[in-house]
């Protein structure tokens, strides 16, 4: 029953003593906390959409009637909204300090009025400049509005901002591949905010985006700190990828919409195995080949990556098991074995990969019926699957033989499915 029917039908329900009125009185709480928490959600959806109408509305009418402007007229116009977004922010802080609508709106007007008034300035007056410095200014503008007034969709956008900033520099700065050590101490400065919004709010979807856009961050900046790329970086992608995939772990006890940054970690682990499957990424004969493409400044980079994922690994042990749930913390530990294969001899390097996809899989795929878990099975017979069909277009083989092979895979998974669903009705029937 929907809830307002609900609601209305509670005094009938109690004159007839089929429920009491305390039990009443429980169930509309119950029902008016859920619709005010509705109401509040899309008051803050539409605060957000009109702040940013708004300020598009006002950008687009200044650009038509630019060019009719003198140079004062221009930076009046350009400082303007960002007084008005500092007037909003100062109003919500004072007289509105508990509706989350109000900060976020006014954080967003101010932030877009920022990112605009630094691109007219430099227009104005032609500051020479480039996308990093632009972005970095910007960047650092906004950085206090993660704090205060505290928007979580501004701090999505200072993650991307910083991001794009590495980027830029790593790829486009000054010298060649030039390592983005500004964009790391940006994202540290917001580290306080993500710890606050673990705290606050960390069972909410916002928070999920929010450890979504940081493992993501912090997943592509940690490998911009590298010239040159070669087999043996490979280390230190895995140490970070174990650490993301340890995280559900550090806050055993608490619920907390940390998933993605053991999402980023899989996928991250499960693609670079299968790359390494194939048997051209490991044609090195020798250590010394594939190190001296590693300078000194890379090699310690390399190092502190695979530190924080052994000692993260070395960690979760009190509180996991090895092959827990998942396998993919064990990949670093698989690669380093595979690598160490391949120097001997390396046709064994993508024959022991293949074999560690194989054994994720086969893991993934118990931990999923253990734990009566459909998605995690398929992700574990996905893993089997895509190994066994890389391998057969990797050979020469008949189509006839990789249409077995296609049918085959295609009955396995509708096999497990149906078993799955068939156990849970069998479940539900004797319960």
């Amino acid at each position: 029953m929907p809830a307002p029917k609900l609601l209305d039908a509670l005094p009938q329900l109690v004159s007839e003593g089929l429920i009491a009125a305390e039990q009443a009185e429980r169930i509309r709480a119950r029902y008016t906390s859920d619709a005010a928490q509705g109401t509040s959600r899309m008051l803050l959806v539409f605060a957000i959409l009109g702040s940013l109408l708004v300020g598009l509305g006002i950008m687009l009418i200044v650009a038509h009637n630019w060019d009719d402007f003198s140079r004062p007229v221009r930076t009046v116009l350009a400082v303007v909204p960002v007084l008005i977004g500092q007037a909003l922010v100062w109003h919500a802080l004072r007289a509105k300090p508990d509706v989350r609508a109000w900060r976020e709106g006014s954080a967003v007007f101010l932030a877009c009025a920022l990112f605009a008034c630094v691109a007219l300035i430099s227009q104005i007056y032609h500051i020479d400049g480039s996308l990093d410095g632009y972005l970095l200014t910007c960047a650092l503008l906004i950085l206090p509005l993660l704090y205060l007034p505290g928007s979580l969709i501004v701090s999505l956008g200072y993650i991307a901002t910083v991001t794009w900033h590495a980027a830029a520099y790593h790829w486009d700065g000054p010298g060649r591949m030039a390592m983005p050590w500004s964009s790391l101490m940006l994202l540290l400065a917001a580290v306080p905010m993500y710890l606050r919004e673990a705290r606050i709010s960390g069972e909410r979807i916002g928070f999920w985006w929010l450890s979504l856009f940081a493992a993501l961050s912090v997943g592509l900046i940690s490998q911009w700190f590298y010239r040159d790329w070669s087999i043996v970086h490979v280390f230190g992608l895995l140490g970070v990828a174990t650490a993301f995939t340890l995280v559900p772990w550090l806050h055993a006890g608490r619920e907390l919409r940390s998933w993605p940054w053991a999402l980023v970690g899989g996928a991250a682990v499960l693609i670079n195995f299968f790359v390494l499957s194939y048997r051209e990424p490991w044609g090195f004969r020798s250590a010394d080949r594939d190190w001296s493409m590693v300078d000194a400044s890379e090699a310690t980079v390399i190092a502190v990556l695979a530190c924080i994922g052994i000692v993260g690994y070395a960690m979760s042990l009190k509180r996991r098991r090895p092959l827990e749930r998942w396998p993919y913390p064990e990949a670093m530990g698989f690669f380093a074995l595979c690598y160490g294969a391949g120097l001997l001899q390396p046709w064994l390097a993508p024959l022991l990969v293949n074999a560690a996809l194989l054994a994720m899989g086969v893991v993934t795929v118990r931990a999923g019926i253990a734990a009566d878990s459909l998605k995690r099975m398929n992700l574990g017979l996905a893993i089997i699957g895509l190994t066994v069909l890389l391998r057969f277009l990797d050979t020469d083989m008949s189509f006839a033989l990789r249409g077995l092979a296609f049918i085959a895979i295609g009955g396995g998974f509708l096999y497990m499915n149906l078993r799955m669903v068939r156990q849970r009705d069998k479940q539900k029937h004797s319960a």
